[in-house]
């Protein structure tokens, strides 16, 4: 009997052992991988700071790049906001279209100004297109490599807009770009488009509206849009010429306001029509088209120049 009950205070024994070993290695087990997992977390989180502070890095880089060849005085054109670098309020009239209109010597021939449409499909051919005369070109906020285009741009002395994104004129909705204005939209959203597009990139004149749109024709829209221009020193390139909305507002607000007098759609454009110191939107394609019909007295210039000099006044 006495050793029945010995043999089984010994199986007692090892099984209160063999769980206490088993609560310990769980514990042991819990905590390694708790460890592991924590450690992990921590390289992934630290991994997003590190990205992230690359992607400022690169982003303060390639801003710098744009502006190694401008002036000090260039930074009194604009203030830092939420939404980037913006346009100064011009109460003393500074203007970045004034500042960063391009320049073009006193001539004697008849002057072609010219604005040049450029998207991701033809941008590759803007090195090319880049010769002696001086051109204004029209840019899509989204294009690839915008910086690198504005500084080639500006390097050799054009000017540009920025394209506004309309229903017409963007087709789909490009990732991380700014959405389509919309007529009668919430004016604080219009005015936070207008402001995040401002800011895409320094030394635009303004922005450009290329195609008719339901946007343009909004009083309540444009006089915003107009409003905000005028207040920032920017310009208004649109391409509706039939668009009196955006002349009276424009007028009223003095806002400086360009409209093309041709738009060169088909290359059986008449070159006859073309009269001293008109507006010409073309693609970038079709420029080379237009230089071999363009008689040898004329010469291109930008759009914010006027006949016989300096840029416009408008």
């Amino acid at each position: 009997m006495k050793k029945k009950q010995m043999e089984k205070n010994r199986k007692l024994f090892f099984a209160w052992i063999a769980f206490l070993v088993t609560i310990f290695l769980f514990v042991i087990i819990t905590g390694v991988y708790h460890n592991f997992r924590e450690k992990h977390a921590f390289g992934y989180h630290y991994r997003i700071l590190i990205d992230k502070d690359l992607v400022v890095e690169n982003e303060d880089k390639n801003q710098e790049s744009i502006h190694t060849s401008e002036t000090d005085s260039d930074a009194g054109f604009y203030e830092q906001t939420k939404y980037g670098y913006l346009p100064i309020i011009t109460p003393n009239g500074k203007s970045v279209f004034d500042r960063f209109a391009a320049r073009i010597g006193i001539n004697t021939q008849k002057i072609l100004r010219v604005a040049v449409l450029v998207d991701e499909s033809n941008k590759t051919q803007i090195s090319m297109k880049l010769n002696n005369q001086i051109m204004t070109f029209i840019i899509p906020h989204h294009i690839n490599q915008l910086d690198d285009l504005v500084k080639m741009i500006r390097e050799k002395g054009h000017e540009f807009f920025i394209q506004i994104p309309t229903q017409t004129s963007t087709r789909e909705n490009k990732e991380g770009g700014i959405s389509p204005f919309l007529a009668n939209d919430n004016l604080e959203n219009t005015r936070e488009k207008l402001f995040y597009l401002l800011a895409v990139t320094k030394y635009a004149l303004g922005i450009a509206n290329i195609t008719p749109t339901l946007f343009t024709k909004s009083n309540r829209d444009m006089t915003a849009v107009i409003d905000v221009l005028t207040e920032r020193g920017a310009a208004f390139f649109d391409a509706e010429k039939s668009n009196d909305l955006i002349k009276n507002i424009a007028r009223i607000r003095s806002l400086i306001y360009i409209n093309p007098t041709h738009i060169y759609e088909a290359r059986d454009f008449d070159i006859s029509q073309l009269k001293d110191g008109d507006v010409l939107m073309i693609r970038l394609e079709h420029l080379e088209d237009l230089m071999k019909k363009l008689p040898r007295d004329w010469t291109l210039a930008p759009v914010s120049s006027s006949v016989g000099g300096t840029h416009a006044t408008l």
